[in-house]
């Protein structure tokens, strides 16, 4: 059985693990686990519209990012208040202060996650927007034998200062199933130069990319959200339904 539920409990052992407080629909044992990454202003449930184009026997899960963000502060005046993974700074360079953070909180999501969820190590989907997609892309160059895949909307590429890649990341290796990248042509927030940047670093050092653009703002037309679930569909394997008494 499907289930969405809020948790906020100190003893709850993802909470526990990250400091995150998150939204989650279990799924079947050994099936998917797909982390949505929430962007800007954003919280556990903005989210959860893409929940319906997910498979059904994945566990969909939402943190929560950690930074309260005060409407109409600087650099992220388009924000009335919210949750930020990040201090904002100009893009695409991010706040070093806490990207480091960040990262290291979701590492620990992550890993509780696969844990608490009893998940398939080897299926585990990163889905984000805005920011979300930045820290995707960052999370799955930092741990890429984790991450088998990304779906970045509507994002950006972190940079350097010296480079554009995300910053103190060292490539060791790539997301097996590589990275969805969809974008709107007339994103106000977001130009589509920053997705064609990130499209184009992510090839040029070898990832797998498939790559759409649609005549929208900063947001997922119906297009994109058919092309999640058929790209999902394709790359994600169902062993079945599986409950706690199969690896009992």
């Amino acid at each position: 059985m499907l289930t969405h539920t809020l948790l906020i409990e100190s003893n709850d052992p993802i909470v526990a693990a990250a400091g995150l407080i998150y939204r989650v629909r279990r799924g079947s044992i050994d099936a998917p686990l797909i982390i949505m990454l929430h962007g800007l202003g954003g919280d556990e449930n903005v989210m959860w519209i893409f929940e319906r184009t997910l498979p059904k026997h994945a566990t969909v899960i939402a943190p929560r990012a950690p930074i309260w963000i005060e409407p109409n502060a600087p650099y992220a005046e388009e924000a009335s208040g919210g949750y930020s993974w990040l201090r904002p700074a100009p893009l695409p360079q991010p706040d070093q202060s806490t990207f480091g953070q960040a990262i290291d909180k979701l590492k620990k999501f992550s890993e509780a996650a696969i844990k608490t969820y009893e998940v398939d190590r080897n299926q585990v989907y990163l889905l984000g927007f805005s920011q979300g997609a930045a820290m995707g892309y960052a999370l799955s160059l930092a741990m890429p034998d984790q991450i088998v895949g990304v779906i970045a909307l509507a994002g950006f590429m972190p940079e350097s200062t010296d480079k554009p890649l995300p910053p103190d990341i060292e490539v060791s290796g790539l997301p097996k199933n590589g990275y969805l990248i969809l974008h709107g042509l007339e994103d106000e927030r977001l130009p589509i130069e920053y997705a064609r940047k990130a499209a184009s670093t992510l090839r040029t050092i070898g990832a797998k990319v498939e790559y759409h653009e649609y005549p929208f703002g900063h947001k997922i037309s119906p297009q994109g959200m058919k092309d999640i679930e058929e790209w999902l569909k394709r790359l994600t394997v169902d062993h079945g339904p599986k409950t706690a008494a199969d690896h009992a």
